[in-house]
């Protein structure tokens, strides 16, 4: 008699199950392990460029992890749990003519099986067979021994074979791929809108920090390349703030509480009365002159739009920095003055 539930069989089962198992834990450790490294890689002028990448990354890498959770490692350990239940139970003999049918079904968190059909003298049986074992059943009709427990099928002994097996209809591919794919796609796609999202907040927390700690300047007019402004900013403060911040008006369009307590201010002239509260005493710094044509850090702030009545831009300095005592506030500006090339019109 053959038996399908031996030592060895267990043994296999419960390796593959330490195997899914770790293999899911091994991701999981991967993609932490990935987060990790491009924000202690993540800077002020690069910040972009890493958040892509971990999108790149740890999507896929999710996607992997989920696959494996969900077709690999659940299935080998409820294959465990059920070899497991079946060794603990009490096996029945029983004797008849087989017949492996092609009724296949999941048993919820359990194995994949196949019925089959006993017929003993005084009835017809309907028994449980691990799909798996399809292929090791006789010809439809053989005469077998059985020995069963709680219905399924674990040990078997052919006491008269019958005659030749057409090919048994087997589990369709594509039917498995969908079952497949049906587990897999709620959560996979749950991962996918979370990881824009959770790193979108992890990286914006490793890009910030508290108003000691860093410059802010705001522009009343298009900001581009901000990061490559503020990473040259950064440098010339040589340690001074952990970072600085170059943002148009417009970012802080749905909280003003923080343009009021901005380090840094560009304003055009007809736009100075609107903000006046917000800055020092001080005169403000011309950036763009269109009456001498002079234009300060142009490659960064289009000043003045194509149509648009050309008009002074000067830098302010904040009255709620906190950087005006320790006169960072007062570097960031001269630093700021030098930072770009000073033109002949605006770029």
């Amino acid at each position: 008699m053959e038996n399908y539930l031996n030592e060895q069989a267990i043994r296999e089962s419960t390796a593959r199950a330490r195997r899914g198992v770790w293999v899911f834990r091994a991701l999981a450790v991967l993609i932490l392990l990935v987060l990790v490294i491009l924000c202690l890689l993540t800077k002020t002028g690069n910040a972009r460029t890493m958040l892509l990448i971990s999108w790149i990354c740890l999507i896929p890498l999710g996607w992997a992890a989920i696959a494996c959770r969900l077709l690999y490692t659940e299935p080998a350990r409820a294959e465990e749990k059920h070899l497991a239940g079946l060794a603990e139970g009490t096996p029945e003999t029983r004797e008849g003519r087989i017949t492996v049918t092609g009724d296949v079904f999941r048993i919820p968190k359990s194995v994949l099986v196949r019925k089959v059909r006993l017929e003993t003298d005084g009835e017809t049986l309907s028994l449980n067979l691990n799909e798996k074992l399809t292929g090791r059943m006789p010809p439809d009709g053989s005469l077998v021994r059985v020995m069963t427990v709680r219905k399924f099928i674990t040990a078997m002994e052919v006491k008269e074979a019958a005659g030749e097996q057409a090919p048994r209809k087997a589990v369709s591919r594509a039917k498995a791929f969908g079952r497949a794919l049906a587990r897999v796609f709620p959560l996979a796609f749950l991962w996918t809108m979370l990881v824009p999202v959770f790193t979108g907040f992890v990286f914006n927390r490793i890009t910030d920090t508290d108003p000691a700690h860093k410059i802010v300047l705001y522009a009343d007019c298009e900001v581009v390349n901000a990061a490559e402004l503020a990473e040259k900013l950064e440098e010339g403060m040589e340690g001074a703030v952990r970072m600085v911040k170059v943002h148009p008006f417009s970012y802080a369009l749905f909280g003003s509480e923080q343009l009021k307590t901005a380090d840094l201010y560009i304003v055009p002239d007809s736009r100075k009365g609107e903000y006046a509260e917000w800055f020092t005493a001080e005169e403000g710094v011309p950036v763009c002159d269109p009456e001498s044509g002079r234009v300060t850090a142009g490659e960064y702030f289009l000043y003045n739009p194509a149509g648009a009545e050309p008009e002074t831009y000067r830098l302010y300095y904040g009255a709620a920095s906190v950087h005006l005592e320790d006169g960072l506030a007062w570097k960031a500006a001269d630093l700021l003055l030098s930072a770009g090339k000073e033109t002949e019109g605006n770029k």
